[in-house]
């Protein structure tokens, strides 16, 4: 953290999936002071995944306070508020605010029936072309499909549909805003054109009065009123930017803005993204990788596997107990401890193959049904070498979806990895024998936030543009360079990893 931080300083609220962080930034990137609350996702059904509204509100307001009372600074140092979030969950409220629905996550598999009728009654590629996100249950159009035909009172009732930050502003200011980087996730947007898809919005028998009203993500939405102070320890009048969405932010905050260089967020979900200056789209008509806005005349590349942090998390729930009794006598964290043992096992975990599909998966295959699988386990094997191969299989997906992109023309000449699992040395040096190419980190890991940040000093003035931003507010921490004999091995896993996969899902389908 910045021991004397260089004001002013910018408030930057993270909406994670299991997680609100509310983090203040100083001029130079330094993290003056920072705080989470947990979010807890429930599903009744293996493929229902939901968060309760109320909950993500209040986490703001409490991570918010924390890191204000933390901190040694003065509301009035905070020159501005700015957000960023995940991606594509919906929720639906009513004229009086009240949300009729949770918000249905991205982890949320029930709408695929919907998306795959949406895609044989628009054809699949067209919407791809169209919205730059390929035939896909994650998506809020495919969400509100199901949403008319499962709760059609909800549908009917509703006022506006929104996605996690939509409705965080929402509360904020009592009108509904969204910035086009998330707004471009949502598969209701045209790519090119940067407004709502009039031929999507008739799909899911909406209008864009049932949508918030779209913004830049530079754009200045509000102020932090009375009733928001009160509850935040902000100072009244203290001005909001809308942000971005937590691709774009990511990808700002890791300093890849320009084309050559690829950002891997490893957070709850893991994702490839790749700055490009115009819209670009998979050759291939399977659509492996998506096409979003980023800001300021950018667009972004890439895949995220719904796998990824999230695994992490349950492998510590579920077999994780010594280890986490371990670390906490030490005072350190029980992934921590679990990582760095899985760091002590060969490269391909002594035969052992995981593909971490537990969740489903979103790219670079999109499969609903998909499921995880363990091959070649023994009786020599132990719960390092399966935290390895899952290790090991996250990176094999990011590296199936950077594959994608270099086949459609995209360099990806080095790699900055950002998120929870940049802070493992054992999980980048994985990450870099596998893909082949050089992974560097950066000094802040948590990239959304500050991205998020970011943009607020853009937008009131301290910085003129997002490269001088990045110039001045992005540090290069280190970088791994690949053992080459490791990746000739993982050459060849990796091959064995797609058969397997494809052999499951052959073996699912008889």
């Amino acid at each position: 953290m910045s021991a004397r931080p260089r004001y002013p300083l910018f408030l930057a609220v993270d909406l994670g999936t299991t997680n609100v962080r509310s983090i203040i930034f100083d001029e130079t990137g330094g993290i003056v002071s920072c705080a989470s609350r947990e979010l807890r996702i429930y599903g009744s059904h293996p493929q229902t995944a939901e968060q309760v509204p109320e909950e993500i509100w209040e986490a703001v307001l409490g991570s918010m306070k924390d890191c204000l009372g933390s901190s040694n600074v003065a509301r009035e140092d905070i020159a501005v508020l700015s957000l960023c979030a995940q991606m594509h969950g919906v929720t639906v409220i009513d004229r009086d605010g009240n949300a009729l629905v949770p918000l249905i996550t991205w982890l949320d598999r029930r709408a695929a029936p919907q998306s795959e009728l949406l895609g044989a009654k628009l054809g699949s590629y067209e919407i791809y072309r169209r919205t730059g996100c390929p035939v896909l249950y994650s998506y809020p159009c495919a969400k509100i499909l199901w949403i008319r035909q499962n709760l059609p009172r909800v549908f009917a009732e509703g006022y506006k549909f929104l996605s996690a930050k939509d409705y965080v502003v929402y509360r904020m200011l009592g009108e509904a805003y969204i910035d086009r980087s998330t707004a471009s996730g949502s598969q209701l947007f045209d790519i090119r054109r940067l407004t709502w898809d009039e031929m999507m919005l008739k799909a899911a028998g909406l209008d864009e009065d049932s949508l918030p009203v779209l913004c830049d993500e530079t754009d200045l939405v509000g102020e932090v009123s009375s009733e928001l102070a009160a509850h935040s320890s902000l100072k009244n009048g203290t001005p909001i930017v809308i942000g971005a969405s937590d691709a774009a932010s990511s990808n700002i905050g890791l300093g890849v803005i320009r084309e050559g260089l690829c950002a891997v967020n490893i957070g709850t979900s893991g994702a490839v993204r790749v700055a490009s200056d115009r819209p670009l789209f998979d050759r291939s008509r399977k659509a492996r990788f998506f096409c979003y806005y980023g800001t300021f005349g950018r667009w972004l590349c890439g895949g995220a596997t719904s796998n990824a942090g999230i695994l992490l998390r349950w492998f510590r729930d579920s077999f994780g107990q010594i280890d986490t009794e371990e670390a906490l006598r030490s005072e350190l964290d029980p992934l921590e401890v679990m990582l760095e043992k899985a760091g002590g096992v060969e490269p391909g975990a002594d035969g052992l193959l995981f593909v971490p599909f537990l969740s489903g998966e979103r790219f670079p295959v999109r499969d609903a049904s998909a499921t995880g699988i363990m091959s070649g386990l023994t009786l020599r094997h132990g719960r390092d070498h399966v935290l390895r191969s899952m290790l090991e299989g996250v990176s094999f997906t990011l590296k199936w979806i950077m594959d994608a992109l270099e086949e459609s023309g995209l360099e990806l000449d080095e790699v900055r990895v950002g998120g929870g699992g940049a802070r493992s040395a054992v999980w980048r040096g994985i990450e870099a024998d596998v893909w082949g190419k050089r992974v560097s980190w950066t000094k802040v890991d948590e990239a959304s936030a500050l991205g998020a940040a970011m943009l607020g000093a853009v937008r009131i003035g301290v910085y003129g543009d997002l490269a001088k931003a990045s110039e001045n507010m992005v540090e290069v921490a280190g970088e791994h360079e690949p053992n080459v004999e490791n990746h000739l091995r993982y050459v060849s896993l990796f091959e064995r990893f797609k058969r397997l996969y494809a052999l499951s899902k052959r073996l699912r389908s008889q």
